[in-house]
């Protein structure tokens, strides 16, 4: 059985497949809130273990309606929690059923300074969900920003409200929770992947609430997140009879003087991501650093003896990178162009390698196709122009990748991979320990070495990606986040591929 993609949907598809649900579980409208309410407070409670007091901000909505819900469980299971209701509007009949099944403190809140917040109580934001499509203002905003200025830990339920799940360009930021955590029904929201909205959104996880799985595979998206279980049904296995022959050759262009670090640590990393052969064309004065460094490596070295300028055999290799550490220098430039006009195969594309492309853009229209580009926010302004918010950069990856039929990894706290089919996929793996300097090159050699030894260049993405981000996590729980440097996940990438190797069910990413 094939294993099923993570998808992100838009907010009207999330009100179709809830209504599906409803109408061929069959499950009724309130049923299907208890549920979700009982699974949400499971959810919580696993993060907030210790006995705590609870206070529901709640909507007249259906979002108003979960939080009712959620404070009746909690009052089953021996928690102190309160409602305050906020009624902007006439409940909606599932939050008037949940308000007449609760029996606990429930305060009608008509003004701003109606509404406080005890010391020890956690805030739990039910009064918008998903469905919102509109600037908060008026009592709400209000209510919002206190909400904001109290020090008491938030939890939003499925959404932050304000947040809207989409684009939030025109939202008024002073109008939304910030929430410490966000537990999220059955999909996280597009939105959550932007950074701009971390503020609001916090720390988030999935409850899953049973919609039908069914209606799910048959609804099409072109938004994806990964996950352990995803790679690992995705990856490809070394056959048992596998040689360095039969693993590929894959050729790092990488490094200039005073900049070889860069070179290092993507050769340490193809080396440690299944390549058969890695040879690294490197300027001539330079060549003693990788031979003493990374033995495992082919060396040869470039006509100048500080910079690329140009490598005349081609015919060896499966695979080729360059950029990291490769500086700008003319004859580099001119190297590239004859690079392009004489390969046409796999190739992975980093650092200066994206900055010539940039600064030289009708380069663009020789990269071969299915090429992997891996640009940060900056290097991907420079290829594609400003965006005014992350909404509008996904839209323009998107289209960029598109346009040129290759894939661009836009590195960030989730990591957003365009392919030329114009889908998108949004890693979950690393963490703040990665915001350092060599780990765009270590990802380079991940993804070298997986193309080179013959994975696609859409399974390399997805895995390599994920493999990276888990090599720096694995890291993090013994070293902290302060303590992680990019040569280390170079070394720690052994134990990523050991855990994502331990599956054994291949994976249909066609988003059908």
């Amino acid at each position: 059985m094939m294993k099923m993609l993570n998808p992100i949907f838009k907010t009207a598809q999330l009100t179709a497949i809830d209504r599906y649900t409803i109408e061929h579980e069959p499950i009724k409208s309130i049923d299907l809130m208890e549920r979700a309410a009982r699974n949400f407070t499971k959810k919580m409670l696993e993060k907030i273990p210790e006995p705590r007091k609870f206070c529901i901000v709640a909507g007249s909505g259906n979002n108003g309606g979960d939080g009712f819900a959620i404070a009746r469980i909690l009052q089953e299971k021996g928690w102190k929690a309160r409602v305050c209701l906020i009624a902007y509007s006439k409940m909606s009949p599932d939050c008037e059923i949940n308000r007449h099944r609760w029996k606990g403190d429930c305060r009608m809140i008509e003004s701003v300074e109606e509404i406080e917040f005890e010391e020890d109580e956690l805030i739990v934001d039910a009064i918008f969900g998903s469905g919102l499509n509109r600037k908060v203002q008026g009592l709400i905003a209000e209510i919002i920003g206190k909400i904001n200025k109290s020090p008491n830990v938030v939890i939003a339920v499925d959404i932050p409200s304000g947040l809207l799940g989409e684009d939030n360009s025109r939202n008024d930021k002073e109008a939304i929770v910030r929430a410490d955590y966000t537990f999220t029904f059955q999909f996280p929201k597009l939105a959550f992947m932007f950074a701009e909205n971390y503020p609001f959104v916090g720390e988030w996880e999935v409850v899953d609430i049973g919609l039908c799985a069914e209606n799910i595979r048959s609804v099409p998206t072109d938004y994806f997140y990964l996950s352990e279980d995803f790679v690992s049904a995705l990856l490809p296995r070394p056959g048992k009879f596998a040689h360095k022959g039969t693993n590929g050759h894959g050729l790092l262009i990488a490094g200039s003087a005073g900049m070889m670090g860069a070179a290092v640590l993507a050769s340490k990393a193809a080396i440690r991501s299944g390549i058969g052969l890695l040879s690294c064309h490197v300027p001539a004065q330079e060549r003693t650093i990788l031979q003493t460094t990374v033995p495992e490596a082919l060396i040869g070295v470039d006509r100048s003896e500080k910079c690329f300028s140009g490598i005349d055999h081609l015919d060896p290799y499966t695979a080729i990178a360059i950029g990291p550490g490769l500086g700008k220098a003319p004859e580099t430039v001119e190297g590239i162009k004859e690079l392009l006009i004489r390969w046409k195969g796999k190739m992975i594309w980093d650092a200066d390698g994206l900055n010539i492309l940039a600064e030289n853009k009708y380069l663009l229209d020789f990269l071969p196709e299915n090429s992997i580009l891996t640009p940060h926010p900056k290097e991907f302004e420079r290829l594609a122009g400003k965006s005014e918010n992350d909404f509008e950069r996904l839209n323009k990856l998107s289209i960029f990748a598109n346009h040129y039929r290759i894939y661009i990894l836009l590195k960030g706290a989730h990591t957003v991979i365009a392919s030329p089919c114009g889908k998108c996929w949004f890693n979950t793996s690393g963490n703040p320990g990665m915001a350092k300097g060599g780990m765009g090159d270590v990802l380079t050699g991940v993804l070298l070495g997986l193309v080179a030894s013959g994975v696609s260049p859409l399974e390399a993405v997805l895995t390599g990606v994920y493999a990276h981000g888990l090599a720096a996590d694995l890291l993090a729980t013994e070293k902290g986040y302060r303590g992680i440097c990019a040569g280390e996940v170079a070394e720690n990438l052994g134990k990523a591929w050991r855990i994502l190797e331990g599956g054994t069910k291949r994976t249909d990413i066609s988003g059908k």
